[in-house]
């Protein structure tokens, strides 16, 4: 009964997701894993030194509206991937294995950036009613923990912008000169 609240598997996907695909076989992306350490760091420098968020109702409007549009991107997605695996199935071998991979794991980050948005809206909700200072900004434990939930989603958010640029020019073969991980420079014209 309490596995409809099981969101575990949403979080083991998006560590899972942190790899390095360029390999025959996937390797920990160790920078990006690392990266989210900054989460951390910034809660106890927020609690340690005292944080407070000045406006906190700005910063749930901020996190919702990421909220509803990560939800709405990993609805794209969804359609995008189903699109692709009837491509495969309808010409045999498989063209689109690296660009599947990276839609998958891009699924998973976009719904545990939408989880930790709910959360991290939850934090300040809760937060407002009972850290707020007599000028209204947000402080103690409730500040820390809802600037490393946004700062944690930040994170996320950039992950998953280049591996959704990516798969977007891979599937539909953009031509090099708007292609902007071809390197290569465009010709002058005379």
């Amino acid at each position: 009964m309490l596995d409809r609240f099981n969101v575990m598997p949403v979080f083991r996907g998006h560590w899972k997701g942190l790899t390095d695909g360029r390999y025959s076989t996937r390797r920990a992306d160790v920078a990006a894993r690392l990266s989210l350490l900054i989460p951390a760091c910034v809660f106890v420098l927020m609690a340690l030194r005292g944080g407070r968020l000045a406006a906190p109702a700005a910063l749930i409007a901020g996190v919702s509206l990421l909220a509803g549009g990560m939800l709405s991107a990993f609805t794209h997605l969804s359609t995008l991937r189903l699109k692709i695996t009837e491509w495969d199935n309808a010409g045999g071998a498989s063209r689109f294995e690296v660009e599947k991979g990276m839609l998958d794991e891009t699924a998973a980050h976009l719904l545990t950036a939408s989880l930790l948005c709910a959360l991290d809206a939850a934090t300040l909700v809760i937060g407002m009613n009972f850290g707020v200072t007599s000028t209204g900004q947000l402080s103690g434990f409730w500040a820390a923990l809802a600037a490393a939930l946004s700062s944690y989603v930040l994170l996320v958010f950039i992950f998953v912008i280049p591996r959704l640029y990516s798969a977007y020019v891979e599937i539909n073969n953009v031509a090099p000169d708007l292609n902007g991980f071809d390197r290569r420079k465009k010709p002058r014209s005379n």
